[in-house]
């Protein structure tokens, strides 16, 4: 088996197990999210103050940028730092996405009714409305769900994290395996 082989079936075992243990701890998994997005706030401060030194020395150096990057560097290490800030992030990613299950339901309600108005109009026959209608008012349950049980998309996300990387992983494997 080449270097490269053995290289590639060393990630997949390690993504795979990475995987395993999201699925078994999808609240840590989801926790880490917030870190890592406060480490690339870092990352990202940290190579705009390079820039910023570079301009700063040819003479076009914009404060702001400067200021910019101070912020995004305080508040990326707050987030790493503090368990208050991750859980706030993990909670304000969990309330987007039933505010964006809740947008899709209304909208849904919306075509159906274009569609049953279509119906009328037309005299054309038009059954897709009723299934509009209740994808609808499905996606509209999920997201009240989702405001007053958070914790279930929490463990949710942590799950399918896990599932997409136990799945590359067992890709990953599969392909140094077969030689390809």
């Amino acid at each position: 088996m080449s270097p490269q082989k053995i290289i590639q079936l060393i990630i997949g075992i390690s993504i795979g197990c990475a995987g395993i243990y999201c699925i078994v701890s999808p609240g840590i998994t989801v926790a880490a999210l917030a870190w890592i997005v406060g480490l690339f706030m870092v990352l990202h401060a940290l190579s705009r103050i390079g820039v910023w030194k570079e301009r700063r020395a040819l003479g076009f150096g914009e404060n702001y940028e400067l200021i910019s990057a101070i912020l995004s560097l305080v508040f990326g290490v707050a987030l790493i730092a503090s368990n208050f800030f991750q859980f706030m992030v993990s909670t304000f990613i969990i309330y987007i996405l039933a505010a964006w299950i809740a947008m899709l339901g209304v909208f849904r309600l919306i075509i159906s009714s274009n569609l049953r108005r279509l119906e009328a109009d037309t005299s054309m026959f038009i059954n897709n409305y009723n299934a509009q209608m209740i994808g609808g008012v499905v996606l509209i349950l999920v997201a009240v769900l989702i405001f007053i049980k958070p914790a279930i998309v929490t463990t949710m996300i942590g799950i399918f994290i896990g599932a997409c990387l136990l799945l590359f992983g067992v890709q990953q494997v599969m392909s140094a395996v077969r030689g390809h």
